[in-house]
C-alpha cells in the first residue's frame, strides 16, 4: 500500500522535478505539471507494472491522473493509486 508520508512534503514538488517510487508490483511517478491551458500548478501521477522503470514500460502499460497541487490533491492521487489494479 503506498502510504501518503511516503511521498514527501509540498515543498519538495515545489523544487523537484519529480519522485518515484514502487510498491509490490506497481510502480510510480508524482510529479509537479503546469498544464498549458491554467494558471495553476497540478500534480500528476503515473503508475505502471513493475519491475521496470519507466522509460522501459510501454505507455499503453501506464495510467496517469491529475489532481490539485495541495495536500488533498496528493491524498486523492495517493488513494487513486492504492484502488488500481496493475
Amino acid at each position: 500500500m503506498i502510504e501518503r508520508k511516503r511521498l514527501l512534503s509540498l515543498g519538495y514538488y515545489k523544487k523537484a522535478p519529480s519522485f518515484t517510487g514502487s510498491d509490490k508490483n506497481k510502480c510510480y511517478k508524482i510529479e509537479k505539471i503546469h498544464p498549458e491551458d491554467t494558471d495553476t500548478d497540478m500534480f500528476q501521477a503515473t503508475i505502471w507494472p513493475g519491475p521496470f522503470s519507466s522509460e522501459n514500460t510501454p505507455d499503453e502499460k501506464k495510467q496517469i491522473n491529475t489532481a490539485e497541487f495541495t495536500e488533498e490533491g496528493l491524498q486523492e492521487l495517493v488513494d487513486w493509486m492504492n484502488n488500481l489494479e496493475i
